[in-house]
């Protein structure tokens, strides 16, 4: 008899009741910053929870390669990162931009565009050449972290953002004259950087529109967003201290990046990077003859 894992329920609250007590400056107070005083994104998803012990990102390829980072370890990171970007004169406001499939490297790209304030954008990685330029003509990002095998995107596009490519150890690929080695960069620099702190209505998101119905639109996201992102985790997932949580959308768009990554770090919760049916803290109603049944079809479309 195959085992199914029994769904966990937080206590369900009466939506008036809730409605009625729900004031903005309780879940503010929740943040390790300040919306009036100052805030910055990377403490508030990674800094803040380095001392808990806990796993940020437990991640598995697609060919099978596994690694796990604790909090403290992408903070870390995160301030290499960040480091590199001071060095390149990229600070508060400016726009970094992330083509990269969903690898550690793209975790830490993101949290040290935060850490140093400056603004993260994600690109698609099934985005072809024109979508790619119009979206990076809308932010005037300075950098664009990307791999090899998207790298060529970027060739035709007209005053092109400097580019820092992530390239696998094992790998026998060659970064570009001209082109910042990731890796190489994040080496040269320390893991000491102090968060740059922003105010509430500065931007640390560049989100587009998906543009169905003519070019994209841009949509800058300011840090009071997080506290949006906050009580959607906590109170309509429900996402407990204990959970990993996996969310399959595509952190190239909104969703994704939201409730994928911003949200369950925001809480201080581990985030999967695929599928891992050992590993699934509430895979509901699932049983694990089904998952492993159904596993080798998922898997292509979904390991980082």
């Amino acid at each position: 008899m195959s085992h199914v894992v029994q769904p966990r329920h937080a206590q369900v609250v009466p939506y008036a009741d809730f409605n009625g007590s729900f004031r903005p400056e309780d879940t503010a107070a929740e943040l390790y910053g300040s919306l009036e005083d100052g805030i910055n994104a990377c403490v508030e998803c990674c800094d803040r929870h380095a001392d808990s012990g806990r796993m940020a990102l437990h991640w598995e390829s697609q060919d099978g390669r596994r690694k796990s980072y604790s909090f403290t370890e992408m903070r870390n990171l995160s301030a290499r990162f960040a480091g590199f970007l001071k060095s390149q004169s990229i600070g508060p406001g400016d726009a970094v931009a992330g083509l990269v499939p969903r690898t550690p490297e793209l975790l830490v790209t993101i949290l040290g565009t935060w850490r140093a304030g400056a603004v993260y954008q994600p690109l698609f990685t099934a985005f072809g050449p024109k979508a790619i330029e119009h979206r990076l003509k809308t932010s005037a990002a300075k950098l664009v972290v990307t791999d090899p095998a998207n790298r060529p995107k970027l060739d035709d596009i007209e005053n092109a953002p400097r580019v820092a490519v992530v390239t696998r150890p094992d790998s026998k690929d060659e970064v570009r004259s001209g082109d910042f080695d990731f890796n190489e960069e994040l080496a040269r620099q320390s893991t000491e950087f102090e968060p740059v702190l922003r105010r509430a209505t500065d931007l640390f998101l560049m989100m587009s529109t998906s543009g169905t119905t003519g070019l994209p639109k841009g949509v800058p996201v300011p840090l009071k967003a997080l506290l949006s992102f906050f009580v959607y985790m906590r109170d309509a997932v429900g996402s407990l201290p204990e959970d990993k949580f996996w969310n399959m959308a595509d952190p190239g768009w909104a969703y994704g990046l939201y409730y994928a990554v911003t949200g369950p770090l925001l809480l201080g919760h581990t985030r999967h990077s695929t599928m891992v049916l050992s590993r699934l803290s509430r895979p509901t109603g699932l049983s694990r003859a089904t998952a492993s049944a159904i596993w080798p079809a998922l898997r292509p479309l979904i390991a980082f």
